[in-house]
């Protein structure tokens, strides 16, 4: 696909986000994460499962990304949870094996953090909605890497472009794709008035040093 092509999937996977409120801004009274930093955005993806137009479009991009990669795979892998019926949707729609990872082992049973029929030496195509600061993605790569399995990429709906999950990817030597980013988003937030210029700044600021920005509040 032309860089100009995927600029405009880009926007329109952000117009679709925004369109159904599953994007949200709040540069001067920030979210509070699961790790306890405070920032302007709160992405939460899975409102999606509840538009079947727009999923269906979500997932044909996925779909185009998977092909456009060129990636060999044993199995798509959604990561809990969010990540799960991402993956779902693309293996039924590619006739491909999937399984999930969970954000730990089991307590019981097995002990299975992989869920699914799958091989040791096997390859895997992970499948998540967002990339924050690659905490859970680190986890997960974890989890894989133990069970004797190997990540050949990423794709995710969003990535906020941070420092800290470009230094995991690095780190791990995976490629991540992904449908929008967060400048896309922000921009696109901005025309259409979700947020000021001033707002616009403070998204920027946050970007660039997380735990500075957080530690303001």
């Amino acid at each position: 696909m032309s860089e100009a092509a995927n600029e405009l999937r880009k926007k329109r996977t952000a117009e679709i986000l925004l369109s159904i409120g599953a994007v949200e801004f709040k540069p001067e009274q920030p979210f509070t994460y699961a790790s306890g930093l405070k920032g302007p955005i709160y992405c939460d993806n899975r409102k999606l499962l509840s538009h079947p137009s727009e999923r269906a479009e979500i997932r044909d991009f996925f779909v185009e990304i998977v092909k456009e990669c060129g990636l060999s795979f044993d199995h798509l892998a959604g990561l809990a949870t969010a990540g799960i019926p991402h993956a779902a949707f693309i293996a039924d729609k590619m006739d491909k094996s999937m399984v999930y990872v969970r954000s730990k082992p089991k307590a019981h049973g097995r002990r299975n953090q992989i869920e699914g029929d799958y091989r040791e030496g096997q390859k895997l195509l992970l499948v998540e909605d967002l990339v924050n600061q690659g905490a859970s993605l680190n986890e997960a790569l974890l989890g894989v890497e133990d069970a004797g399995l190997k990540a050949v990429g990423c794709l995710a709906i969003v990535t906020y472009d941070s420092e800290a999950s470009h230094q995991i990817l690095k780190e791990w030597s995976l490629p991540l794709v992904t449908l929008t980013d967060f400048h896309t988003l922000s921009e696109a937030a901005l025309k259409l008035d979700k947020i000021s210029q001033r707002g616009r700044e403070l998204l920027r600021q946050w970007q660039q040093d997380p735990v500075a920005w957080s530690n303001k509040f």
